[in-house]
């Protein structure tokens, strides 16, 4: 019985070497060991025994290395395939905003109105100053046009700023907003005094950053809306703006299937940016 078990044990580490040989052979590894014999016999089967039970973790040592080497390129292979990505759509990225911001600037946002069915016909160019999103030039504009009595949902706008230096500049605008975001940051504006607009003062950097506004119109909202940024050094009111090539898209868009119709008045003549 004990010999049949030893038996047993030393077919077990014979099949477990030659495995773990085969495995080395396939991906170019070799482990030297010196052995006497390719099975056990008499009284030299323990030291045999030994023996391959060394080298079966020897192998198992070097194979693992190994896979951890592999596992070390793929990772830094991986990290180099991303980042060769990012750069290559940074570089996308700013070819698109070169193209975008030739030609000339022109005051104003790119404002699209909503009912509860989605985006109706009907746009707004002029920068929300508090008056202009829903007033009666605008209701005039929609008269005949537009189920007056389909309530309206929801006013977005988009636009940029250029920021002349890193500093602290103060956000404002009208009771009810919904979002005030700056390169996709949302900002939470207070009202400091009752009937003063919402404000909030941020730390900015130089540049051009995107501008974001929306407001609900569930409580009347939309009467009050209004973006402006003010340096709070010089006290001077920044300009909002949008590129040529943007108003040209925006204005000739058909998606809705007839042409949109802008409800301010604004002409790309009297607000051309010098």
């Amino acid at each position: 019985m004990k010999e049949k078990l030893v038996r047993f044990q030393l077919n077990q580490i014979s099949n477990a070497w030659s495995d773990a040989m085969k495995t080395l052979t396939a991906i170019g590894l070799c482990v030297p060991i010196l052995m006497s014999a390719t099975s056990p016999a008499g009284d030299d089967g323990a030291i045999l025994n030994a023996n391959r039970a060394f080298a079966s973790a020897a192998a198992q040592q070097a194979l693992e290395r190994y896979l951890a080497e592999i596992e070390d390129i793929e990772r830094v292979a991986a990290k180099r395939k991303e980042q060769a990505r990012q750069r290559l759509s940074d570089a996308l990225q700013q070819t698109r905003r070169a193209e975008v911001e030739r030609g000339p600037r022109y005051h104003g946002m790119l404002g699209t109105y909503q009912d509860n069915k989605g985006r109706i016909p009907f746009i707004l160019l002029s920068v929300p100053d508090g008056t202009n999103v829903h007033d009666a030039r605008m209701r005039s504009a929609m008269n005949g046009r537009y189920e007056v009595n389909e309530p309206m949902y929801r006013f977005e706008a988009r636009g940029s700023v250029k920021i002349p230096a890193k500093g602290t500049y103060r956000l404002e605008t009208g009771r009810g907003y919904g979002q005030f975001k700056l390169n996709g940051v949302s900002y939470n504006l207070s009202q400091p005094k009752p009937g003063q607009p919402l404000i909030a003062e941020v730390e900015l950097d130089q540049g051009v950053h995107e501008v974001y506004f929306r407001v609900g119109n569930n409580g009347g909202q939309m009467l009050y809306s209004l973006v402006r940024i003010i340096d709070t050094k010089s006290g001077k009111e920044l300009p909002v703006f949008v590129y040529d090539s943007q108003v040209k898209a925006f204005v000739d868009d058909l998606s809705l299937g007839v042409e949109l119709t802008e409800t301010s008045g604004w002409t790309m003549k009297e607000n051309r940016m010098e």
